[in-house]
């Protein structure tokens, strides 16, 4: 219904219009004539219709309106008190205004909002999708773009399947959505790198039948390689140690039973089982430094590499006199720089032992050199070579060119493993070049500034 003063605004509106046709008319004729008067009472009498009329047409519409308001603004503020409503145009075109201002007020936040999720979404190291109910992807933030090649500006809307090129994603969603439950499962990524994701999608409480599913995505490539590492670990480890432990326990028993009957073998016997003994040493001793090493935790101090060179060298001169090789030396005065000398003297050593060992009456040669901000150890020999399908594999932990000559020259496996991990511990790099049947060539390349940040003494 319209508002009392609207309803006599319209009314005294018509009656004003009629009255001053009545005038009008008067002044025309000059005289007030009873058709004159018959005239103007019709013309009010049909003001007054109009001005019902038009109260009627306009009460529907303007209560509606004032209605809808009223539900707005309780919508917008809940804390405000029911007044009824506007009770006339004015006061509708206010309240209208204040809700106008009110919108733009809620819309800000909400834009606000949007760009704060927003840029949490884009800072977190996990992926994130957003699929909606037909598999379509709506949303990807950055990690999950690199991850999957998206580019930045991907058209929202498209198949995941397609657009992601792993489909193991989309049925995740699905199963997700089915269950109206969370989903976990494995994702092998082979495109731009190869990388393992493990996936977990879970819907969100939309309405309607096409629901929206957020897939969170997490890189776990790293732990599942270190797993792998772990076995193939216990595995090596285990077989290496089972070899020289059964010798021992073959020549052992054989040794009890020869020791009445045939002193020569039982020596012979004896001198294998030391032999095997002084094996299984060297194998537990390597373990023991590899552990070590790849623990990460560096005693960084000053050190003399040049004193500790022509020591670690000085270690090694009667093995090499007695296997009939030149040890030969050019050590450059004063160099030094900032690392764990205990590791570092490892490096050198396990260099040195491993030219000797693949050498036979040959030459190695250690050379260390240091200039501004590096310094280069570098072990050379004249041994038989590594082919060059082997180099890339050379220094993986328990990996042998020639297994079977390996073990009897005493090697371990281990030996460049502990060389590599301690030349990137302190942030260096290491490089062979070898030719077969010529010899191979060992660098190690160390900072003189030493660890970079994150390495240094173990806590106490």
């Amino acid at each position: 219904m319209v508002p009392r003063k609207l309803a006599g605004q319209i009314l005294a509106g018509y009656l004003t219009l009629a009255l001053a046709g009545v005038v009008v008319a008067a002044v025309l004729n000059g005289r007030a004539a009873s058709a004159l008067v018959v005239g103007a009472l019709a013309l009010l009498a049909l003001a007054a219709v109009l001005a019902a009329l038009l109260t009627r047409a306009l009460g529907g519409p303007l209560a509606a309106l004032a209605r809808a308001a009223g539900r707005l603004a309780k919508t917008i503020t809940p804390e405000r008190e029911d007044a009824g409503g506007p009770a006339g145009p004015d006061e509708l075109a206010v309240e209208l205004a204040t809700l106008a201002s009110r919108l733009r007020d809620r819309l800000d936040e909400l834009t606000e909002e949007r760009d704060r999720a927003g840029q949490i979404l884009d800072a977190l190291e996990d992926g994130v999708l957003l699929l909606d109910g037909a598999g379509r992807l709506l949303v990807a933030n950055p990690v999950a773009r690199s991850w999957f090649a998206l580019p930045d500006d991907f058209r929202p809307g498209l198949p995941a399947r397609r657009v992601l090129g792993v489909p193991r994603v989309a049925e995740l969603a699905e199963d997700a959505a089915g269950g109206r439950a969370p989903v976990a499962g494995i994702i092998t990524v082979v495109f731009p790198e190869p990388r393992t994701l493990s996936a977990r999608a879970f819907p969100l409480a939309d309405r309607g039948p096409t629901g929206r599913i957020v897939v969170t995505l997490t890189d776990i490539t790293r732990q599942r390689r270190v797993e792998v590492l772990r076995r193939d670990f216990v595995v090596n480890a285990s077989h290496e140690l089972k070899t020289p432990v059964a010798a021992v326990r073959a020549l052992s028993e054989t040794l009890q039973s020869a020791l009445a009957d045939d002193p020569p073998a039982a020596r012979r016997f004896a001198t294998r089982i030391a032999r095997e003994a002084e094996r299984l040493d060297h194998l537990v001793r390597d373990l023991l430094d590899l552990s070590k090493v790849e623990r990460g935790m560096l005693a960084v101090e000053p050190v003399d590499l040049t004193g500790l060179a022509k020591e670690v060298l000085g270690s090694y001169a009667d093995r090499a006199e007695e296997r009939r090789i030149k040890l030969k030396q050019e050590i450059g005065p004063g160099a030094s720089m900032r690392g764990d000398r205990a590791q570092l003297g490892l490096l050198l050593s396990n260099l040195v032992d491993n030219a000797l060992r693949y050498t036979t009456r040959g030459t190695v040669q250690v050379r260390l050199d240091a200039c501004e901000s590096m310094v280069t150890f570098q072990v050379a020999d004249t041994g038989r070579g590594i082919p060059a399908s082997e180099l890339p594999r050379i220094f993986e932990r328990f990996y042998r060119v020639d297994k079977a000559r390996d073990r009897q020259s005493g090697g371990t496996g281990l030996g460049l493993a502990i060389v590599r991990h301690v030349a990137e511990s302190h942030g260096g790099t290491v490089q062979v070049e070898s030719e077969l049947g010529q010899g191979s060539t060992f660098s190690v390349t160390l900072p003189i500034a030493g660890p970079p940040a994150g390495f240094g003494p173990p806590p106490r």
